[in-house]
């Protein structure tokens, strides 16, 4: 996997953290870790990443077990303001190691939002996704949110300016049991049909979460 761009695009590391987990191949590890030690600087590099790849962190801990990114993810959480496209990782160092003590807040972030972009979208599976649904009222909420906001997006398909964003919200929700796949699985499809032809060898990010997605879709058929 090759990206020369000097500065990285939003969703380009999540995007390769993806499909590592959904192929197990080292390139795309790599590409991770090498990008994260190319930006590291003394005084830290979390304002170098795009917001919605701050959860690069995590991998980069669970991989090495190296303190260096725990510091990295407490840089982060001291962010001064609160934005959906750092829902994710707030909601996923909240369920690691906060008890999940600030998923009203969390929801409320989505509740109160009245127009939903695609990138939002996005955000909030992404999010649904690093929830524990012990706290069940939330997750629900999220959820049903989310169904009602996906629901209107798919009218426009497949000529949708946000189709990437549309096409990996559907297919990870179907694979994390959000979205019935009998019922939703055709969409994701149509999607992946319209995108899989872009170049390989393009670091697209979205179009790597959605191939990682669209691979562990079709390993759950088998």
């Amino acid at each position: 996997m090759e990206c020369r761009n000097e500065t990285l695009k939003p969703y380009q590391l999540m995007g390769a953290v993806q499909m590592y987990e959904a192929t197990g191949e080292d390139a795309f590890k790599k590409f991770v870790m090498d990008q994260l030690s190319r930006m590291e600087a003394p005084e830290g590099t979390a304002d170098s990443l795009p917001a919605q790849d701050y959860s690069a962190y995590f991998f980069a801990l669970e991989q090495t077990g190296n303190e260096k990114y725990s510091r990295k993810i407490e840089d982060v959480m001291k962010a001064p303001e609160w934005t959906l496209e750092l829902m994710p990782f707030i909601t996923a160092y909240d369920t690691k190691y906060k008890r999940k003590e600030h998923y009203n807040e969390i929801a409320a972030m989505f509740r109160e939002k009245q127009q939903f972009t695609g990138d939002d979208l996005v955000s909030l599976i992404d999010t649904i996704a690093q929830m524990s649904e012990e706290i069940y009222e939330y997750y629900r909420e999220l959820r049903d949110l989310f169904k009602v906001i996906v629901k209107e997006k798919m009218k426009d398909l497949p000529n949708s300016s946000e189709i990437m964003e549309i096409g990996y919200s559907i297919l990870k929700a179907c694979n994390i049991g959000v979205l019935q796949k009998e019922k939703y699985g055709n969409f994701g499809e149509l999607v992946w049909k319209n995108i899989a032809g872009i170049d390989k060898n393009t670091c697209t990010g979205l179009k790597d979460m959605i191939c990682a997605q669209h691979i562990i879709f079709n390993k759950q058929e088998v």
